[in-house]
């Protein structure tokens, strides 16, 4: 039994027509015109194989088909589909349109598992309107999203505004939350929006976990002076400082972390912000990611150590802030089994991996049975209009996404 890639390519090539426009580029925002329309379509292929849908509290669009048991908790599986400015056609929509191929598969062969299998399309996922994403999946977990009526995205529309526009309302966002009890396990398909498996040339990847994220705005306080009449030796510039900090950030990840261990500043703001003043503060957010709490915590104390050294040569001042944290998410390790099992039914090679980039398996993970399955990204690209990912790849994910809920469905979710 396998799923017909032609239909799954078929599909993503006609959602991606929600979103792209005429100059090249490709955005489906979520609770946009074109994530609606992408989302409807989505739902009408449901339609056509007699499988009900529902859109949740929180905008989560759910498929469901029932297997013989229906008392028996669902195997969930899916992802997003909005995207970010100017993105890709398979971050997010692999994994959507792999759950959709998988039932398309099973009402094809006639084939009903035990377990109810719900096929979902998490809501904003990505959060570039609002700034926060995640939305759909926590809300899910019974987590209360970090989100207001009064929020504003880049048009100056408030959330409220936005989600009545989608029959959504803000208040009721929470009620989306489900019992865990009713979920047997989730499991995600996605890109792997990196380059491991393509540097490597294996088609499928296992992910062991999803790299925890710590998060600081640092600032860094010096004294602006005249550029023209201040010696450099009398100077207090923020910005020389910072730069010799950050110039030390790449050094330090490679030092007390791994392969995998990242750490990025990726905003810098200086004042006055004037080309004739000497920067007299320069604020910035550093960001470290790795699959261990403790590798984190290390990089994060050898880096403040560094910056304090820094600040007090130069004579200026520090300020040190952690300004959000996730923990390292490791997937289940019954569900890690079950994908590998599959790997192994189909004859495909793959290798375990860990994600660095954030997925609503992220959340999934503390709530439920989890594991996700990476198929390459062409030369790593994602999040961009370049973003690739080849037939044949997508073809064993697929395969391997249907294998693994085969499995699922005969399998305990042990502790």
């Amino acid at each position: 039994m396998e799923v017909d890639v032609k239909k799954v390519m078929e599909h993503l090539n006609e959602i991606y027509q929600c979103g792209a426009k005429p100059d090249g580029t490709f955005t489906r925002m979520a609770y946009s015109e074109e994530d609606k329309k992408g989302r409807a379509l989505f739902r009408s292929w449901f339609e056509k194989l007699g499988i009900p849908t529902r859109t949740d509290e929180a905008g989560n669009l759910i498929a469901r088909l029932e297997g013989t048991d229906p008392s028996l908790p669902a195997i969930l599986t899916g992802s997003h589909l909005d995207t970010v400015p100017d993105g890709g056609k398979y971050d997010g929509a692999v994994g959507c349109m792999g759950g959709l191929a998988v039932c398309e598969t099973l009402k094809a062969e006639g084939k009903q598992l035990k377990h109810p299998l719900e096929v979902i399309v998490f809501a904003d996922e990505e959060g570039f309107r609002f700034g926060s994403g995640l939305t759909g999946s926590s809300a899910l977990c019974g987590e209360k999203p970090d989100i207001s009526a009064d929020d504003l995205d880049m048009d100056g529309r408030t959330r409220k505004e936005v989600f009545e526009s989608c029959g959504l309302s803000v208040e009721h966002v929470s009620d989306a939350a489900r019992n865990p009890e009713s979920i047997h396990c989730f499991i995600e398909l996605h890109v792997e929006q990196g380059g491991t498996l393509y540097k490597k040339q294996i088609p499928v990847g296992i992910v062991s976990s999803i790299a925890g994220v710590s998060r600081y705005e640092v600032t860094i306080t010096g004294e602006a002076n005249h550029a023209g009449s201040t010696m450099m030796e009398d100077r207090k510039d923020a910005l020389v400082t910072a730069a010799k900090f950050i110039a030390k950030v790449p050094e330090t990840a490679a030092e007390y972390g791994n392969q995998y261990t990242v750490a990025t500043v990726g905003t810098i703001k200086v004042t006055p912000n004037s080309v004739n003043v000497i920067p007299g503060s320069c604020t910035f957010h550093l960001e470290i990611r790795d699959q261990k709490a403790e590798v984190m915590k290390e990089i994060e104390m050898k880096l403040k150590e560094y910056a304090e050294e820094l600040c007090s040569c130069a004579g200026e001042t520090l300020s040190w802030e952690q300004i959000s944290y996730h923990a390292p998410a490791p997937m289940h390790e019954s569900v890690k089994q079950a994908v590998e099992t599959a790997a192994k039914k189909i004859g495909t090679e793959y290798m375990v991996l860990p994600s660095g980039a954030f997925h609503d398996s992220l959340l999934m993970t503390g709530f439920v049975p989890t594991g996700m399955i990476f198929v390459p990204s062409e030369k790593g690209i994602s999040h961009s209009r370049y973003e690739y990912t080849k037939e044949e790849d997508i073809e064993r994910g697929c395969n391997v996404l249907l294998q693994t809920i085969l499995e699922a469905d005969n399998m305990e979710m042990t502790c």
